[in-house]
């Protein structure tokens, strides 16, 4: 398929935009979807973090709520002799100043069984029972005296009423430095979590040292693989999705230690429809920013590739009417640049094409006018018939509003539409009597004769259908083609009339020329039949004009020597009534 000019130059325009929007977009928006990844990532991180201070902060507060309450003096005494008034006296201060609601404080006994539960506001009431503790192997090891590198105190996990709970355990010793009991402060770990989560706005699940779930935020948390578990390294988080009520989650998994022992693994969790929004708003910013700037660039294009390709449409256009014959064509006036400059050259150069066009034809017009005067000369009484037909033509032309365009087309074939006389021999032009049936038939071949010699000749074109239809008749009973009524050009009705007039009021060797009068009653007669009747309407109303140009070019008529013969005489076969006058005379 053939691109025209405006196409050639916005083309580019949209590879372009195409290209950088393609491009520009996928890079801009795997650049920004990276940087979103590693901001979210490093979110996951943050919380990960945050989550395994934030645990920091609760074993060391923890620890010194248990050191505070081992080292109250008289705790030791009260708890050898099972005291439970005084220790709820002593302990209640040290476990409000914790400032935690959920923390409760156990004082276990030599064996390991619980004595008294003291909450913020004093005693509480037991909920688990009395030797709940004896079998836990961090009470065993701080009533054996043990120690390890992290000191005396101890941290595990069990489940109570409240849920999961994070216990710290620590010797209760007399004044010789002998264990007379165990302090425990647990806290649940639903109540850690949600200060974690208060703090940090993540999801968190905590994890057993197998992998099963102790707690969750999440509904649908499940076990851990071994895979996932084996990939996690004290300082190597990993990260994995799921997902949750059909939202999508993705998880930071780390150590959770306490006392540099691990008790499981604890994971955050960052809901990544925060990011998949972000990256869709960004996608569709750079969507919207993107087409407007190629609907911008795409305007720029066609503005310029109008400015362009206007000028050059409308020049091609005037080469187009010129190259078809328009000489008249001129292209209008361009912009004040090389496009504007072809425009004025071509338009001189049509200028003078068209003067040397006009100047050929009118001497080429002038060799076949002089020919057609010739052939009218041959016969003195034919003198200058064709110049008066071409006249009173041109008045009945403007009597009917004859377009102005085509004035020039009648004229010529008024002065041309005898022409093919040349193809006749002299002796029947000039035979004073009446025409054998032979000779009758040759003279009817002039029109197409005319016609045959001029129909090459591209400026007569429009001349051709009143040289080869001069004599046909409305009533369709001319020749050389029969043509009838409005089948027949109106170039040709309105010679026609000219002709017959001009005949009529000529002299012939066989009739004297008839009056004005006679003539205008013998075509208003043949109106209908012979002439269209609007065209005769015309030729009286142009009659006074017709007659001065008639009276105008008679004493310029050759004299006749000819002795005027009986019309018809020697006739093969009958003609109309005013054939039988004019057989030659037109």
């Amino acid at each position: 398929m053939r691109l025209n000019l405006r196409a050639k130059i916005v083309a580019p325009f949209v590879l372009l935009v195409a290209l950088v929007g393609t491009i520009g977009t996928a890079a801009v928006t795997a650049l920004v979807t990276s940087e979103a990844v590693a901001e979210f990532n490093a979110s996951l991180l943050r919380a990960s973090l945050l989550a395994n201070d934030h645990l920091s902060l609760v074993e060391v507060a923890r620890l010194t709520t248990l050191r505070a309450a081992a080292a109250t003096s008289g705790v030791p005494q009260a708890t050898a002799t099972n005291d439970g008034a005084a220790m709820d006296r002593l302990l209640t201060p040290v476990v409000a100043n914790a400032a935690v609601p959920t923390l409760l404080l156990h004082v276990l006994d030599g064996q390991g069984r619980e004595e008294i539960v003291i909450g913020p506001e004093g005693r509480a009431s037991a909920q688990l029972p009395a030797d709940a503790f004896v079998s836990e192997p961090a009470v065993a090891a701080v009533l054996a005296g043990r120690t390890d590198a992290q000191g005396d105190k101890y941290v595990f996990i069990k489940s109570d009423p409240a849920g999961p709970t994070l216990y710290w355990a620590g010797p209760v010793k007399s004044p010789t430095g002998q264990v007379v009991g165990v302090a425990l402060v647990g806290e649940p770990l639903s109540a850690i979590a949600a200060d974690i989560r208060s703090s940090g706005a993540a999801d968190l699940s905590f994890y057993g040292s197998t992998g099963d779930v102790i707690l969750s935020s999440l509904s649908s948390s499940s076990a851990l693989p071994a895979t996932t578990l084996g990939m996690v390294q004290p300082d190597q988080p990993v990260r994995f999705g799921q997902v949750s009520n059909g939202r999508s989650y993705m998880n930071l998994l780390s150590d959770w230690t306490m006392r540099k022992m691990r008790l499981g693994y604890i994971a955050v969790a960052l809901d990544t429809a925060r990011l998949q929004t972000g990256l869709d708003q960004l996608r569709l910013f750079l969507l919207i920013l993107f087409g407007t700037a190629g609907l911008i660039t795409l305007l720029i294009g066609l503005t310029l590739a109008g400015a362009i390709s206007r000028p050059v449409q409308r020049l091609v256009g005037s080469m187009g009417a010129v190259a078809a014959g328009d000489l008249a064509q001129r292209a209008p006036a361009g912009p004040s640049d090389e496009i504007g400059y072809l425009g004025k050259v071509f338009n001189l150069m049509t200028t003078s094409l068209q003067e040397k066009t006009q100047a050929l034809e009118d001497t080429y017009f002038a060799a076949i006018e002089a020919l057609a005067r010739a052939i009218d000369a041959r016969d003195p009484y034919t003198y200058g018939h064709s110049a008066r037909v071409a006249a009173y033509s041109l008045e009945i032309a403007d009597e009917l509003g004859y377009p102005q365009e085509k004035r020039e087309g009648l004229r010529r074939a008024a002065l041309l539409h005898d022409i093919g006389k040349i193809g006749v021999e002299d002796r029947i032009l000039r035979k004073a009597g009446a025409l054998n049936y032979a000779e009758a038939k040759q003279m009817q071949e002039h029109p197409v004769i005319g016609h045959q010699m001029l129909k090459d000749v591209p400026f007569l074109h429009s001349s051709l259908s009143g040289i080869r239809h001069h004599h046909e008749r409305w009533d369709g009973t001319g020749y050389p083609d029969t043509l009838g009524g409005e089948t027949i050009p109106l170039q040709v009705r309105i010679l026609s009339v000219a002709d017959v007039f001009d005949a009529l009021t000529s002299d012939r060797p066989y009739r004297d020329a008839m009056s004005i009068g006679d003539a205008l009653e013998i075509i208003t007669r043949e109106a209908g039949r012979q002439f269209d009747p609007a065209v005769v309407v015309a030729f009286k109303a142009r009659a006074d004009a017709i007659v001065a140009i008639h009276n105008q070019q008679r004493a310029q008529r050759a004299p006749s020597d000819f002795t005027p013969l009986l019309a018809g005489e020697g006739r093969v076969a009958p003609l109309h009534p005013v054939e039988a006058i004019l057989e030659k005379a037109s």
